[in-house]
């Protein structure tokens, strides 16, 4: 039987009240009380230490009719922050959440990647300025999640695979030596992910598919991301899409990321926001690029379809320029090429529809912070 000293009990009862109070804001202690079971009393110390450590707050009295009105708490989301960063080849963006995942501030530097000492020193000064600047204090820190393109060790302490950015081997720590938080590397399209699963958490099985400059994927079942044997599940980027087609970054010929990224859509020099711009003014060739996209991309979603018969959710950076009727158009697409010939509105595109990298980089320190609360210092 399992036994539990008065320390356990003591920190169940202290994270339960944090709990109940981050997720019901406006809570009071007759409340809290009643909700856990537990003593007004026990409540009242337990509140105190929230309160001293400055992870609650007062949020005014609620109404009554009769006698002295109760004071309610609310969980303060700024009592820390975590950080993402998005790796691109010119440029990152840093953003800062608070403990209900949401933005509070997003910067873009420009900034040209190499794989080297002197860029993560650079990182680190951009960091450190973005910290002082917005005010945020070093006990405030969860950690710093670096969203990068290439595949990343379980650990996040490597990049096992970067041939994007020619970053394969790139070790963390020439970065954290400089912090006294948790830092580690996230595969792009593990944080687009980990942003959709944290805006849409009754997903329980989707294949995620991220739609940026360079295309990347994710399977989820039960709610939780798959990494496979050694950390490439979900890597359809490197499928075969046209067989001796177009040769991929990889040096393979015709993966979907030669047809399914951004830069299957646009020039040399050209950012998704001019292509998109261009197509919105009527450019022909535009046009004629993005049908092209859609028939490629309705392709790949039909052929992981039929291996994996769950929810397809579309996100990533062309997915704010994904109108209704594309979606339509990509449903129908799909629909026509099904064996089965099965509705396709299990294709949705996702709610995460801006910074998802940056701030997917970020959350999971959040919820480790929620989830191993009882076993952290205050």
């Amino acid at each position: 039987m399992e036994s539990f000293s008065l320390t356990d009990i003591k920190k169940k009862n202290l994270t339960d009240v944090y709990h109940y109070i981050y997720r019901s804001s406006g809570s009071s202690k007759q409340a809290i009380a009643a909700s856990l079971n537990i003593s007004l009393p026990t409540v009242t110390q337990h509140l105190t230490t929230l309160l001293n450590a400055g992870l609650i707050e007062p949020c005014g009295q609620l109404t009554s009719t009769v006698g002295r009105r109760a004071t309610a708490y609310r969980a303060v989301g700024t009592a820390r922050i975590s950080i993402g960063i998005e790796i691109l080849s010119r440029h990152v963006y840093i953003s800062a959440l608070n403990l209900y995942g949401k933005k509070e501030v997003k910067e873009k530097y420009r900034l040209a990647f190499t794989p080297d000492e002197n860029y993560m020193s650079t990182l680190k000064d951009l960091v450190v300025n973005f910290l002082n600047a917005h005010e945020y204090t070093e006990k405030q820190i969860l950690g710093i999640g670096l969203g990068i393109q290439g595949l990343a060790s379980r650990d996040g302490s490597q990049v096992i695979y970067g041939e994007i950015l020619n970053c394969t081997g790139l070790t963390i720590d020439m970065f954290s030596r400089y912090f006294s938080v948790p830092c580690r590397f996230v595969h792009d399209a593990e944080c687009a992910s980990n942003s959709e699963l944290w805006e849409n958490p009754e997903i329980t099985d989707a294949i995620y598919l991220s739609l940026g400059y360079h295309l990347g994927g994710a399977i989820i079942i039960d709610g939780k991301l798959q990494s496979g044997l050694t950390g490439k599940t979900g890597t359809f980027e490197h499928m075969t899409l046209i067989p001796d087609g177009l040769t991929c970054y990889c040096g393979k010929k015709g993966c979907a990321e030669c047809y399914c990224s951004g830069y299957a859509l646009l020039d040399e020099g050209m950012e998704l926001e001019d292509f998109f711009a261009k197509k919105a003014n009527g450019d022909s060739r535009c046009m004629e690029k993005w049908e092209e996209y859609l028939r490629h991309l309705s392709m790949l979603i039909h052929n992981l379809h039929m291996v994996i018969e769950s929810t397809v959710i579309l996100g990533g950076h062309i997915t704010p320029y994904l109108s209704d009727s594309d979606i339509e158009r990509i449903r129908t697409m799909v629909f026509d090429a099904s064996t089965f010939q099965d509705p396709a509105s299990y294709i949705i595109p996702g709610r995460c529809r801006s910074d998802a990298v940056s701030i997917g980089a970020a959350l999971p320190f959040i919820k480790e912070f929620l989830d191993g609360f009882s076993e952290r210092p205050l």
